[in-house]
């Protein structure tokens, strides 16, 4: 049974449903993320989907309603709308959504067109996020993506007369050879669609993709830190500059109303249930983190049997909990409030780092204004590296 809308709810920490199609045409050799180059199982996948909704609805004691619901990949727009309105209405059946519910999907320009998006807005789709990566026809080329510049404007285009009024575009920098000129003709070629959110990617070679392997054989060579660093701050300086608001590390919003309600429930820690392939889900309250298996074959096979597709789980303990609160923490505007998180991990934040957060905030990379600790922009640069110094010193 679902459960009802609880009266004054607060929606800030409520459950979101994240759903994985694993399905790509081609896989870009950055991406390390879950995909199957093959549609051929893709009406398979979609019952053994709704079969996971009964599975998890029944399993877990999921309160409260859900906010968001986002379809991410591999490539969620090669599914097409009428299947996308068959997932969002089993979905509703199972569990309980606020009236203004965040609904996303991932779009790969090259592969859909505005009849397309046209249907997604009405199947119940409300935010897009596009992935256009640069518009930059060698650029595309290097990192192997499907579309053109072309196309992705296009599809920019196309999205705001079929009349959504939430528009994310997704942005990779830092590609060899490339330097703040490249850059900034992304950005302006960007914001001349005015997207309400921009997440912009510095390239990471991740292990075990083409990128990392063609990179360790000598192919390319990736950008120093210095042109990093320097790359980082322009697409900030450009983006604050355009009355964006820089809320996480990659993120972008132009303005609070816009800021990802799904991705800031992963960084607060909230519940998210994690439906399809490779999906991971958390429940906030038992501490309780499950990751389904990265397998379509193995995952159509658990479903057939009438068992979750479950590879793993655990339950997070208090230093694991510490460690991803100020690393999540860190990462955005917000920053972490030093005596609500002593409160929370019974240790003293300020005294434990206390030496080296003298020689981070000297060197301009944190500030510590009004009981809170947040990164600098120069220290969102290095956002990664800054943490793990302040974790080793916990």
């Amino acid at each position: 049974m679902k459960p009802t809308l609880p009266k004054g709810d607060d929606l800030s920490m409520n459950p979101g449903l994240y759903i994985h199609v694993p399905f790509c045409l081609r896989k870009c050799p950055y991406c390390d993320f879950y995909s199957e180059s093959s549609l051929s199982q893709k009406g398979a996948y979609l019952s053994a989907l709704v079969r996971e909704m009964d599975l998890v609805a029944e399993d877990l004691p999921v309160t409260g309603v859900f906010d968001t619901l986002y379809f991410g990949g591999g490539t969620p727009s090669l599914l097409k709308p009428k299947e996308i309105a068959m997932l969002l209405e089993a979905a509703r059946e199972r569990f309980t959504f606020a009236p203004d519910v965040e609904v996303t999907l991932e779009v790969n320009p090259g592969t859909v067109t505005e009849a397309t998006l046209a249907g997604l807005r009405r199947a119940g789709v409300n935010r897009l996020n596009i992935g256009v990566q640069s518009m930059n026809d060698d650029t595309l080329s290097f990192l192997g993506r499907l579309h053109d510049a072309n196309q992705a404007r296009t599809i920019l285009d196309a999205a705001r007369r079929c009349g959504f009024e939430q528009i994310g575009a997704d942005l990779i920098y830092g590609i060899p050879g490339q330097g703040e000129a490249e850059v900034a003709a992304d950005i302006e070629a960007l914001l001349a669609y005015a997207p309400e959110h921009l997440s912009c990617y510095m390239l990471t070679l991740e292990e075990g993709t083409p990128f990392y392997r063609r990179h360790g054989q000598g192919e390319f060579s990736m950008p120093d830190d210095t042109l990093q660093g320097l790359l980082f701050d322009q697409v900030s300086d450009r983006l604050t500059e355009a009355g964006y608001l820089h809320y996480e590390v990659s993120n972008f919003a132009r303005g609070t109303g816009y800021v990802s309600r799904h991705n800031t429930k992963y960084w607060e820690m909230a519940t998210t249930l994690g439906l399809g392939p490779s999906a991971h889900g958390f429940d906030h309250e038992r501490l309780f983190r499950w990751w389904n298996v990265a397998d379509l074959g193995a995952y159509l096979d658990f479903l057939g049997r009438g068992i979750r597709p479950l590879q793993g789980s655990e339950i997070l303990q208090e230093d694991e909990r510490m460690t991803e609160a100020l690393y999540l923490g860190l990462r955005r505007m917000e920053g972490v409030d030093v005596a609500a998180f002593s409160r929370r991990f019974s240790v003293d934040l300020d005294r434990a780092l206390s030496p080296l957060m003298g020689e981070l905030t000297q060197g301009g990379m944190m500030v510590l204004t009004g009981g809170v600790l947040r990164l600098t922009r120069k220290g969102f640069a290095v956002a990664d590296g800054v943490v793990l110094r302040l974790l080793q010193s916990l």
